[in-house]
């Protein structure tokens, strides 16, 4: 194969050029947009802890629905690592199930959970975290990857902008996340932020095929105080058919929760529920 003639070669290497500049540029805004979310929640939309109540309605394939009633409490420390305790209430052959989980920032998080019919605490080993969270459209990895993801460093995480959407009518930014660090159980995370107040309206999770294997999407967000809360999620498997819809009520910031409330004697004892 023969030289390019010099008129061939010279706008190749500039589109290349371009091209690399664009793929930089995007890339760095896309890690720009998450810098200042991370900036914005430890600063006036930061919290200590965090209580809410959830209605949770799983919806089959077939158009049957099961519902759970749990009750979750959070404790955030200044690093960033999270604490949370989560019993379920109802229906009555669940109740006093609870979840603790133990987020930190640079490693998977440690899962327990306590079934009470067995009166034992079991630990969830990273070979189930992909398994259904109670029945739910859920993974335990789910549970970690809600918050953990917008959290990652330039580090462990490539943000790529993808471009711009609306959601309700505003517009908003699409972000890919490609995990560099860590297996995550899925290839990348698109999130969606409003661009006015850069609060997360959704996220889709990627396996290797285009189409995602989950869709999550956060709703009634209102502010409580300072801090954009929503008080509805709805996670959906397109796949499998299914859908779960929590609903969320009473959330409550900053009441002094105790450290020691976040223990595996809390996990069994499940908030003494009446």
């Amino acid at each position: 194969m023969g030289s390019l003639p010099i008129r061939t070669l010279v706008p190749l290497l500039l589109a290349l050029g371009a091209s690399a500049v664009a793929t930089t540029s995007v890339a760095e805004e896309g890690r720009d947009i998450l810098d200042r979310v991370q900036k914005l929640d430890r600063s006036e939309r930061g919290w200590r802890d965090r209580t809410r109540r959830m209605e949770i309605v799983i919806h089959d394939r077939r158009g049957g629905t099961r519902t759970r009633d749990l009750e979750m409490r959070t404790l955030r420390a200044a690093s960033r690592n999270e604490k949370i305790l989560a019993v379920f209430e109802t229906p009555p052959e669940i109740r006093g199930t609870a979840l603790l989980q133990f987020q930190y920032r640079d490693r998977d998080a440690d899962q327990w959970l306590y079934l009470p019919e067995l009166r034992r605490v079991r630990k969830i080993t990273s070979s189930v975290k992909d398994e259904s969270f109670m029945g739910t459209d859920f993974s335990f990895r789910d549970m970690e990857l809600l918050t953990d993801a917008l959290e990652w460093t330039a580090t462990e995480a490539n943000a790529r902008l993808l471009g711009g959407t609306e959601v309700e009518g505003r517009a908003a930014h699409r972000i890919q996340l490609t995990p560099t660090q860590r297996d995550i159980g899925y290839e990348r995370i698109v999130v969606v932020l409003t661009a006015d107040d850069l609060v997360l309206r959704s996220m889709e999770f990627y396996g290797t095929d285009p189409e995602p294997l989950k869709k999550l999407a956060l709703g009634r967000i209102e502010p409580i105080g300072a801090i954009p809360t929503p008080h509805e999620m709805v996670m959906r498997q397109p796949a499998e058919g299914t859908h779960t819809v929590v609903e969320i009520s009473q959330v409550r910031y900053d009441q002094g929760l105790d450290e020691d409330l976040f223990t595996k004697r809390s996990l069994e004892r499940g908030l003494d529920l009446p």
